[in-house]
């Protein structure tokens, strides 16, 4: 009888653990069913939101296409080996005034002779036969003399452009100038420039054929 009842035991034992192995089983079973419940509901709320999107982009790319418009801007053809003023932009302008004005405002007694002769190449009568005269002459003279070095500070805030009804182009440039004399810094000085510019026949030293006819200096 003892030996009836451990077998009887050790039956139920062993249907115990199978019942809970199986249960086990279709718990994992349910989680995993579960887990892939959600990934399809996310896909399916992504696919709800990325078809209206993909609508709106599509819209508007057509929407941009059927209103584009094309815009040329061509300049006026210019004469042969000519340009007018007004067929010039306004930077080529300003390039050639800051160029020249930096030859002349900014130099050294060792450099003066070789600037002030490459910015009388932008020269054009009757600023031509002056500037030989009073910079190449008496202000090339007193440098040498004087030891006398200049830095000149452009403001390209304060720089002004005015088309003239003669066709001629007037540049400003407003800066400070500062001076060394024998060793002896001088009080910065606020100067400006007013270059007035025309066009002659282009060439290959000159593409535009832009040159200065007249400069005035004012310093305050």
């Amino acid at each position: 009888m003892a030996n009836s009842s451990a077998v009887k035991k050790t039956a139920k034992k062993i249907v115990d653990d199978t019942r809970f192995r199986e249960s086990k089983r279709e718990s994992d079973t349910v989680r995993v069913w579960e887990n892939y419940r959600e990934q399809a509901l996310l896909w399916r709320s992504l696919a709800l939101i990325q078809v209206p999107a993909s609508l709106i982009a599509l819209i508007f790319a057509l929407a941009i296409w059927f209103t584009r418009t094309t815009i040329l801007n061509v300049p006026a053809k210019p004469l042969p080996g000519y340009y007018a003023a007004d067929e010039i932009p306004d930077p080529e302008f300003i390039s050639v005034a800051t160029e020249f004005i930096n030859l002349i405002a900014t130099y050294q007694p060792v450099t003066a002779r070789k600037q002030f002769k490459e910015a009388a190449k932008y020269l054009f009568e009757p600023m031509s036969s002056r500037f030989e005269q009073e910079m190449m002459g008496r202000e090339l003279t007193a440098i040498e003399n004087t030891r006398r070095t200049q830095v000149f500070f452009v403001d390209p805030t304060k720089t002004e452009l005015i088309r003239n009804q003669d066709g001629s182009v007037t540049v400003t440039l407003v800066g400070e100038r500062q001076k060394l004399v024998a060793g002896e810094v001088l009080p910065t000085v606020m100067t400006q420039f007013s270059l007035t510019m025309t066009t002659i026949p282009r060439n290959t030293l000159n593409q535009y054929g832009i040159v200065i006819k007249n400069v005035e200096v004012t310093s305050s």
